[in-house]
């Protein structure tokens, strides 16, 4: 057994939390790191009661940070679900929320200097590869922190941050409508599931709530304690990954699939302004709060002609309000049309992070 000591941060970011490190802090053996990472988080574990994660899929992230190479950036993140009762760490998606925290990280570790009324971080993701520009609140001297009531589910104060995502079609598989088609059709268990397949920050299939006899608002936990759908969407899941293989030659587990149910129309809530109600439906548990990639994806699946979410947004069409289990997000799309498709330029949120503890784990591998 060798013991190891590493520097690392925990930060807020959005309506997730979690561990940041400096690349070089961890081994160069990609399986030596990530037994480092797991021993930090103390999984495998379903409590991680001998270690940092949360024991919750969005308190069970880990983020790799480095100055960046590329001149067009300032700093690389690679983002990492780590597995809670397992010893798996998935890498194959990107974490938007996170997005939020790497400006604090570079920041205090003197990379970039803070100016006023706002200090520019530009950010490469290395999960995808897609490029993002976080705008932190902050003066010459400091980072105030303000009530975070730019979003909903996080009590207390945070650092006001804007986020930016260029270009961010085709993040997993290279192509906004992986499939070619607005609409696709999967079977489970002799029923057959409408869905509409977008990557656009993270890989999606948005399946209509009322396919399952469900509303999308349904809390978290009721959702999890239904096993007959669990295993359906655990199934969908695969075949998303196995019809974009066939269609495009490519290889995308499923690891890489997001699965969200929604509904446009519920009686049982008060919509308001919201353009819609959207769960999402992680492998492990269904998310507490909406993920900034979804939301994204969501915008971008709107404004698509033939998709389930076609137009399926607010009066302004650019904007998208989506209700979750723990409030509303909010997304903004910025699209145009060349040779006849949609291309979208870039996508945008509002979100707070917080620095909660910096200070050295000592780790067991």
């Amino acid at each position: 057994m060798t013991i190891l000591k590493i520097n690392c941060s925990i930060i807020r970011g959005g309506t997730t939390k979690g561990i940041y490190i400096e690349r070089s802090e961890l081994p160069t053996d990609t399986d030596l790191r990530d037994r480092a990472i797991l021993s930090i988080f103390g999984s495998p574990d379903i409590r991680q009661i001998n270690g940092l994660g949360g024991a919750d899929p969005l308190s069970s992230k880990v983020v790799l940070v480095n100055k960046s190479s590329d001149k067009n950036c300032d700093v690389d993140y690679e983002s990492g679900e780590v597995g809670i009762d397992n010893s798996t760490i998935n890498y194959g998606t990107m974490c938007g929320n996170l997005a939020s925290g790497v400006g604090l990280f570079a920041i205090a570790q003197g990379w970039i200097k803070k100016k006023a009324p706002s200090t520019e971080i530009k950010i490469r993701n290395v999960n995808t590869g897609k490029y993002i520009i976080a705008e932190v609140s902050s003066t010459d001297e400091k980072i105030p922190l303000v009530p975070s009531i730019n979003i909903d589910c996080v009590p207390g104060y945070g650092a006001e941050i804007d986020l930016k995502f260029n270009n961010p079609a085709g993040a997993i598989t290279g192509f906004l409508l992986p499939t070619g088609k607005a609409v696709n059709d999967l079977s489970s268990q002799e029923k057959i599931y409408k869905c509409s397949i977008v990557d656009c920050g993270a890989l999606y299939a948005f399946f209509n709530a009322n396919d399952f006899n469900l509303t999308a608002s349904e809390v978290p936990e009721k959702l999890d304690q239904m096993n007959d759908f669990r295993r359906i969407i655990e199934e969908l899941r695969y075949k998303v990954s196995d019809l974009i293989n066939d269609c495009k030659g490519i290889n995308i587990t499923k690891n890489k699939v997001k699965i969200a149910i929604f509904s446009s129309k519920n009686e049982s809530v008060n919509m308001g302004e919201v353009s819609l109600i959207a769960r999402v439906i992680n492998t492990y548990k269904t998310h507490k709060a909406y993920p900034v990639t979804g939301a994204l994806c969501i915008s971008a699946a709107t404004m698509i002609d033939g998709t389930l979410l076609y137009k399926k947004s607010d009066t302004n069409k650019n904007c998208v309000k989506i209700d979750h289990p723990s409030g509303v997000i909010i997304s903004t799309s910025s699209t145009k049309i060349v040779d006849d498709k949609i291309q979208v330029e870039s996508a945008s949120l509002k979100r707070s992070s917080r620095i909660l503890i910096q200070g050295v784990s000592e780790v067991y591998v």
